[in-house]
């Protein structure tokens, strides 16, 4: 399955797999703006997931690259949090009635649906 390994300054700090068959996000901020601040978060079905990486200083480089890993191995994540069925229902719902306007829109601008 596809994981995140990430290095900083050209040392691997880590592998990070997400739960089987799901994909990840990295964020990076410079919050507070001495510095960057990075995380990576996954969830499936059940639970989400987080993990919290080394704060980067002026100068210093942070790299990502996507690999394959196993399922289940690779740097725990540091927070676990369970996830609400009904908020995830909702969610769900949300995301089919946002697709199903954006085709709806796609397909009006359509060269071939303008006259």
């Amino acid at each position: 399955m596809k994981a995140l390994e990430v290095s900083v300054d050209g040392n691997v700090i880590g592998i990070f797999v997400p739960p089987a068959g799901e994909s990840f996000l990295a964020e990076i901020g410079s919050i507070p703006r001495s510095y960057m601040r990075a995380h990576i978060m996954s969830a499936d079905e059940h639970e989400s997931w987080q993990w919290q990486l080394p704060d980067i200083s002026e100068g210093q480089t942070i790299s990502f690259r996507r690999i394959e890993a196993e399922p289940g191995s690779g740097v725990p994540p540091h927070d676990v949090r369970q996830r609400n069925p009904e908020e995830i229902a909702e969610l769900r719902r949300l995301a089919a009635e946002g697709f199903a306007r954006a085709m709806k829109e796609s397909e009006a601008e359509s060269p071939s649906h303008k006259r």
